[in-house]
C-alpha cells in the first residue's frame, strides 16, 4: 500500500514537472522559427506615433507559439473533457487576433467574437458567475441563470479587453499574466482541483517561455491573438476557482489578482465615454503609458513596479484566502487600490 502511494505521489510529480516542461520548452522552440515565417509574410508591429513606444517593427507570434506550447503540453498531461469549451473558444480568439494582427478588422467582429468565446466557456466547460459572495458584511450577492450568464459573458468579455488593452510594454501583458496563473495555480490547490492546476501549470510555461523573448528589449510581441487568448483563460480560471458548493476560494480573490488590469481598463473606459470618444479608443493615458514617463522613459522599471503591483495584490488574495479572511476585508482592499489608482492617475501628467 505505502509503495502504491508512493508511485502514484511520484506519477503525479513527474507530470506536474512535465506539464510546465513541455508548455515552455515547445514555446521557447517554435517563437523564433515563427518570427522568421512573420517577417516573411508581413505579420509585424510597425511603430507608430499615437501610443506605440517600440522603434522597430516587431513579429506578432508570441501568441502563436504559447497556443502551440498550452496545446502540446494538453494534450499529453491534461484531461480535456471538461476543457473544451475554453480551448475551442481559444482558438477561435486565436484565429480572429490572428486576422487582426494580420489585417486590422472591425472592432464589432472581435467584440464578436470575445462574446462567442465567453458563451463556449460558459456552455461547454462550465464556468458561470453564480456568486460574488459576500462584499459586505451579512449579504452574499448570488444570482440566478438569467442574470447570471450574460453577466458572465461581460466579465469574461471585460478581462479579455483588460489584457488585451494593458498590453502596451515589453513583457507586461505576460508579466501580469503569470503572476495571474500562478495565484490561480495556488487557488486551485486549495480548492484539490488537479486538472485546474495542471492547466496553470501549462500556461506558465507557455508565458515564461514568452517573455524570454519578450523582456525589454523585446524581439516579438504576443499580438491580439496572445492577448484574448490569455484573457480568456484569466476569466476562465477566476469563474472555476471560485463558483460552486465545492470550492473554497472566494469570489473576491480574483478581483484582487487582476485588479490592475480591470481598474486600469474601467477608469479608461469611463473616462472615454465621458469625452463621447470610443471606449476602444487608442492613446496614451494607460497606467504603463503614464509609468513610463515618471520613470525617465525606462521600460524594465514602469513593467516592474505594475507587476509589483499585481503581485502584492495576489499575495493579499492568497494570504486572505488560506487564512479565511472575511471577504468584505479583501473586497476594501480592492476599492482601496481603485480609488488610490484612479485618484493618483486622474491628476494631470507633466508632458
Amino acid at each position: 500500500m505505502i509503495k502504491e502511494e508512493f508511485k502514484i505521489t511520484h506519477y503525479l510529480r513527474l507530470v506536474v514537472f512535465l506539464t510546465f516542461l513541455v508548455s515552455l520548452l515547445v514555446t521557447v522552440f517554435v517563437l523564433p522559427r515563427l518570427s522568421r515565417v512573420a517577417s516573411r509574410i508581413g505579420l509585424m508591429d510597425f511603430p507608430d506615433s499615437k501610443r506605440k513606444v517600440h522603434k522597430s517593427p516587431k513579429p506578432l507570434v508570441g501568441g502563436i507559439g504559447m497556443g502551440m506550447g498550452i496545446l502540446m503540453s494538453s494534450l499529453f498531461f491534461i484531461p480535456l473533457t471538461d476543457l473544451r469549451g475554453v480551448f475551442i473558444g481559444t482558438a477561435l480568439l486565436m484565429i480572429i487576433g490572428f486576422l487582426d494582427d494580420f489585417s486590422e478588422l472591425d472592432h464589432k467582429i472581435k467584440f464578436l467574437a470575445q462574446i462567442i468565446a465567453a458563451i463556449l466557456m460558459m456552455v461547454s466547460s462550465k464556468a458561470m458567475l453564480i456568486s460574488f459572495g459576500h462584499l459586505i458584511p451579512g449579504i452574499n450577492f448570488e444570482m440566478n441563470i438569467f442574470i447570471a450568464a450574460p453577466l458572465t459573458v461581460f466579465c469574461a468579455v471585460g478581462v479579455m479587453n483588460s489584457i488585451n488593452m494593458i498590453d502596451g510594454l515589453d513583457g507586461l501583458a505576460g508579466g501580469v499574466s503569470m503572476v495571474g496563473f500562478i495565484s490561480m495555480g495556488i487557488l486551485a490547490y486549495f480548492n484539490s482541483q488537479m486538472v485546474i492546476g495542471l492547466l496553470c501549470l501549462a500556461l506558465l510555461g507557455a508565458v515564461i517561455g514568452f517573455l524570454i523573448y519578450n523582456w525589454n528589449p523585446s524581439k516579438l510581441f504576443m499580438g491580439d491573438s496572445g492577448s484574448l487568448f490569455l484573457g480568456l483563460m484569466l476569466a476562465f480560471l477566476s469563474i472555476i476557482t471560485t463558483q460552486g458548493g465545492l470550492v473554497k476560494s472566494p469570489p473576491v480573490a480574483p478581483l484582487l489578482i487582476l485588479g490592475v488590469p480591470i481598474i486600469d481598463t474601467l477608469r479608461l473606459m469611463v473616462k472615454r465615454i465621458k469625452q463621447k470618444r470610443n471606449p476602444f479608443a487608442a492613446d496614451k493615458d494607460h497606467i504603463h503609458h503614464i509609468l513610463l514617463k515618471k520613470c525617465n522613459n525606462e521600460v524594465k522599471g514602469a513593467v516592474l513596479i505594475i507587476i509589483s503591483i499585481s503581485a502584492i495584490l495576489s499575495i493579499i488574495a492568497i494570504a486572505g484566502t488560506y487564512f479565511k479572511v472575511p471577504e468584505y476585508y479583501m473586497f476594501a482592499v480592492f476599492v482601496i487600490y481603485a480609488i488610490l489608482h484612479i485618484t493618483i492617475l486622474a491628476k494631470p501628467q507633466k508632458t
